[in-house]
């Protein structure tokens, strides 16, 4: 947190991806940045204390666009490097339900050492629970509460789980879609629905592994078999495309939809979802984890997709730290991406999309008080 007045001073202050300072100074009052400028200026009418973070480079708090936080208790208990498959069954073999308000508080730390800012959530057992958590420690959130089935009903039937929320909380919660292989398409209009109607944003998992576009293309495959177990209604019919297409067919890709993993796409899905105006989360790491692919990057950043970054679970990653996918990126893009780029998907881009952009995604005067520190060897 942000003392009412303080001043800081950094070896390299990124005010936004395009401008940087050397030995850079910010100046923040009542949660707010009240100036940012190079430090022999700035400094000659400032009196007070100042916290000086010595050789580091800061910019903008970074957003997590995506995370599972009551999975944390599940850390290092399924299968890694399987296919999404394998890695499935090895989730509802644990105990999914059994939140543990220690593991939650963990697992909220390692956002904040990280200097996260702000994170979408996505829960359906226990969004209260992890909603107290972030306030707990000061870290702005959304939680998408996951719609998951093939029940239909005449009005969107939201969990139980969400009585639990307060009236603040209300404020935050989005309706998810958990996938197109898992939530009857009725109910994800009708979330995709809400959200436009309420003004919040949609987020979706969508085309994160084969088996899901197996699944969809022609009903086989050995996920398909697995889902017709637990999931799927007898009467299931594959629609015949891709999930992008199908996503698309179903009326959900807008400038309001966070598309997530988005591993399994073409040169036309990718254009499809530019076309629409889609946001796209990628959650590399946890990609390379369950060992389902790697999403084309540069293909979707060159088509002008608004990229974001998240972490995904720590069922299904190492840790929460966002700028480790940022790292891991700029490493296997073998220079095809700069820092300045994949900056953007760490703060501007998710701002944006998030309606955000006045308070938050750079260091600039009004702005929220916040910065993170930009790790070692990332950056210019």
């Amino acid at each position: 947190m942000i003392p009412a007045m303080k001043a800081i001073r950094a070896r390299t202050v990124v005010m936004t991806p395009e401008k940087v300072l050397d030995d850079g100074f910010i100046i923040f009052e009542d949660g707010r940045i009240k100036d940012v400028g190079p430090w022999r200026e700035l400094s000659r009418s400032w009196s007070g204390p100042v916290e000086d973070l010595g050789e580091v480079t800061i910019c903008a708090g970074v957003f997590n666009m995506h995370a599972h936080l009551e999975l944390s208790h599940l850390h290092g208990q399924t299968v890694s490097g399987q296919g999404f498959t394998q890695w499935v069954k090895s989730l509802i073999a644990l105990p999914m339900q059994d939140v543990e308000a220690k593991a939650l508080d963990v697992a909220v730390a390692q956002l904040t050492d990280s200097g996260t800012a702000w994170v979408l959530d996505i829960t359906s057992r226990n969004p209260a629970a992890v909603g107290n958590a972030l306030e707990r420690a000061g870290v702005g959130y959304g939680l998408g509460v996951e719609f998951f089935g093939f029940q239909t009903a005449d009005d969107l039937v939201w969990p139980e789980s969400t009585k639990e929320l307060s009236e603040d909380q209300w404020r935050h919660v989005s309706a998810a879609g958990h996938a197109l292989y898992s939530t009857h398409p009725e109910t994800l209009r009708a979330a995709k629905a809400w959200c436009t109607a309420n003004g919040r944003v949609f987020p979706m998992h969508l085309a994160e592994h084969t088996g899901e576009t197996e699944l969809l293309a022609d009903g086989g495959g050995e996920f398909a078999d697995l889902l017709r177990v637990r999931v799927l209604p007898d009467d299931f019919i594959a629609p015949g495309c891709g999930p992008v297409e199908y996503a698309d067919r179903l009326g959900l890709l807008d400038e309001g939809t966070l598309a997530v993993h988005c591993v399994q796409v073409s040169e036309a899905d990718i254009q499809r979802l530019a076309e629409r105006g889609a946001s796209v989360c990628l959650c590399p790491r946890s990609n390379q984890f369950i060992g389902v692919g790697r999403a084309p990057w540069k293909a979707m950043q060159d088509a002008g997709l608004n990229l974001c970054l998240g972490t995904d679970s720590l069922s299904s990653n190492h840790d929460l730290n966002v700028w480790n996918e940022a790292a891991y990126i700029l490493e296997e893009s073998g220079g095809e991406l700069d820092f300045s780029e994949v900056l953007r998907w760490l703060t501007v881009n998710p701002a944006r999309f998030l309606g955000l952009e006045n308070t938050h995604g750079t260091l600039e005067s009004g702005k929220v008080a916040g910065y993170s520190i930009v790790p070692d060897g990332i950056g210019r």
